[in-house]
């Protein structure tokens, strides 16, 4: 494929017990740029209030990984942070939408995007940091608008949040969207890595499942499928009572490899 590739990475929370989120993305940021892809087709959304929290004294300054134990919080782009990380900002940086003179996915119809969101979920959508809710509809509606002007050729979006699954009910399998999410909709997520310095959660069994399979794997030759197949399989064998990932759209995309998506 001849096209670019996209990333929307977005942190739904804050607060000092809410780390594992933007620690999530921290992570996801740092795995990604080490495959190539330019800050310039990386949109992050995260309140950052987080590294330089009152309460990180074991690491002012710094997020550490789940991996390695290092930081990651540096060099990661501010692109949309406090305030400015809303439902309606993440909407119009997923459409391309630049009339607020932000950056955006200005992505094309040889395109593929990747979308990857942590968070808390509510009982009837996403929840940003202000308590404001992207609902499912105002997602689905967005990803039909897109494919209708062939702003991507292929999207992949994945959700680690409370009730996640009930955000792509509605999305078609006929869009070239894939969506896998951390549990379906009558479940919470299970958080994991507590680190007890610094009394908090480092991140979800979801994303950590994820983020580590990415850190492991070959993106040229490990595709969706491998993950779904082998890590989550093992992933939902060990915390059946816990977690159970759901995968909605087009399932033929988990075929493609993950550097289709990314590596540059």
């Amino acid at each position: 494929m001849s096209g670019k590739k996209w990333i929307l990475l977005v942190a739904g929370s804050k607060h000092w017990q809410n780390y594992k989120h933007q620690a999530n993305v921290c992570l996801h940021y740092q795995l990604i740029k080490r495959h190539g892809i330019p800050d310039d087709q990386i949109v992050v959304m995260m309140y950052d209030d987080i590294a330089d929290n009152e309460n990180n004294s074991v690491s002012k300054g710094n997020i550490v990984s789940i991996i390695d134990g290092l930081d990651m919080y540096s060099g990661v782009p501010k692109d949309y942070t406090g305030k400015d990380v809303t439902p309606d900002n993440f909407l119009s940086a997923l459409r391309g939408e630049k009339s607020k003179n932000r950056k955006v996915i200005e992505s094309g119809p040889n395109d593929n995007i990747y979308v990857y969101m942590t968070g808390l979920g509510t009982e009837v959508g996403f929840q940003f940091p202000d308590k404001s809710v992207l609902y499912p509809d105002a997602l689905i509606d967005a990803i039909k608008d897109m494919h209708a002007v062939k702003k991507f050729s292929k999207m992949v979006i994945y959700m680690d949040s409370d009730y996640s699954g009930l955000m792509f009910e509605g999305l078609p399998k006929d869009v070239n969207v894939f969506a896998l999410t951390s549990c379906h909709k009558y479940i919470e997520n299970t958080p994991t890595n507590y680190d007890a310095q610094r009394e908090v959660y480092l991140s979800d069994l979801f994303s950590s499942t994820w983020l580590r399979h990415l850190h492991d794997v070959d993106f040229t030759k490990d595709t969706f499928t491998e993950l779904v197949k082998t890590k989550q399989s093992k992933y939902l064998q060990d915390n059946s009572d816990e977690a159970c990932p759901c995968r909605f759209g087009d399932k033929k995309i988990t075929k493609c490899h993950l550097s289709e998506f990314l590596q540059k």
